[in-house]
């Protein structure tokens, strides 16, 4: 059989509709696809205000950017981030000059624990950046509470779980600013492309620049130009707007495409995210009867996880060992990744030392013990069934 993959992207015939309107209209620069994206998708997260950018990463890094400026922050800011999550997490704040402090995280979400965070703040700590790993969002309650008494800012990264909820607040709304990836296999896709999000007008007008050169124009009605529609402002000064550069900008734009693809998979939120959860809940039912040696993703109540992928952690003194069990799964066509081992990677190890890992030992235990496998929208009852049959065959051999 073919092999059952952790990512999915389907591309419909609505999808088709929207690329081809772009491509017909000539226009391959953002215009109106990209800004309707960008309100439908901020919206939906609680914010007033959404900057579509290339990548998830440089979401982080615009909004740490945008910060910087703000607030005045210098090489000596600090910024926390949880010891597991995916490496851009950290390579943005490092990008932007700022300096990485890590917190331990929790052995049943894999979010950054709340209970670790205090210890780490310093007359120099500026920031937290809860990271709502695989979709389970993390303990904001706990966390605004903890930035709101030392003065933080927050910076929600929310990669890995569009619409996810607490309560029936969504996620992304908790923050100064937050960074969403669209990038392929994520839960709303634009092929390539990010999103940052954020009810202050002065931060999305910086993100804007940013993502742009730098440029003085930023305002909504010249990202949606048509041609027809020309900015009032873009010529109150001598030099056209547009081609005024006010700060130290990126080249991180996007096009119409992209934000046309994004649009379309934004009307099929509903069919995607619950075909997630079916597959999700499906796994948790069958693979309920090995829960004594593997640790499966559960909700706690008044949460929402969004399921991108299916975390599973080998518990302690189950007699599993890691390797043996990828191996047997990738044999049978079934792929699996670690669940985003970070402080061991050899890159970190070179900037913060070889013995960082040891600091944080839950961290450390899913680096060594923990893998994932698909949930998505892709995947059949069938593919369902045939993993969590060749996973429970391994643990009962």
């Amino acid at each position: 059989m073919n092999k059952i993959g952790v990512g999915y992207a389907s591309v419909t015939d609505l999808e088709k509709k929207y690329v081809m309107d772009a491509l017909d209209s000539q226009r391959l620069s953002q215009g109106k696809y990209v800004a309707q994206f960008e309100k439908k998708f901020a919206g939906m997260h609680g914010c007033k205000y959404g900057v579509m950018n290339n990548s998830g990463t440089n979401a982080l890094h615009i909004a740490f950017e945008a910060l910087k400026e703000v607030d005045e922050w210098n090489e000596n800011t600090e910024v926390l981030v949880p010891a597991i999550t995916f490496i851009a997490t950290s390579n943005a704040v490092i990008h932007s000059g700022l300096k990485v402090k890590f917190v331990d995280v929790d052995p049943i979400t894999y979010n950054m624990n709340p209970d670790e965070i205090e210890k780490h703040i310093t007359i120099n700590t500026k920031c937290i950046v809860p990271v709502h790993t695989f979709g389970m969002p993390c303990d904001m309650e706990k966390i605004t509470a903890i930035a709101k008494k030392y003065n933080l800012r927050i910076v929600e990264d929310c990669a890995e779980s569009h619409f996810a909820k607490i309560g029936d607040r969504t996620i992304g709304s908790y923050s100064d600013i937050s960074a969403f990836s669209t990038y392929v296999a994520h839960t709303i896709t634009t092929g390539v492309g990010g999103i940052s999000c954020t009810n202050d007008v002065h931060l999305a007008e910086i993100m804007r620049s940013l993502v742009a050169h730098g440029r003085a124009c930023t305002c909504e009605v010249c990202i949606a130009s048509d041609g027809k529609n020309v900015c009032p402002k873009r010529m109150q000064t001598e030099l056209d707007r547009r081609f005024t550069f006010e700060r130290l900008g990126f080249s991180y734009r996007v096009g119409e495409i992209e934000g046309a693809l994004g649009l379309a998979q934004i009307e099929r939120k509903d069919e995607i995210m619950n075909a997630r959860h079916m597959i999700a809940d499906k796994f948790t039912e069958l693979l309920s009867v090995v829960e004594d040696k593997i640790q499966l993703p559960r909700e706690p109540k008044g949460i929402q996880h969004t399921y991108m992928m299916y975390p599973l952690l080998l518990k302690q003194n189950s007699g599993l060992i890691r390797k043996d069990f990828i191996s047997f799964l990738e044999s049978k066509n079934i792929e699996t990744r670690p669940m985003l081992p970070l402080l061991n990677q050899p890159i970190y190890r070179k900037l913060f030392g070889s013995g960082l890992e040891n600091e944080y030992p839950v961290a450390k235990y899913i680096n060594n013990n923990g893998f994932y496998i698909g949930c998505h929208h892709g995947m059949s009852n069938e593919d369902v069934e045939y993993i969590a049959k060749h996973i429970i065959t391994f643990v009962n051999r």
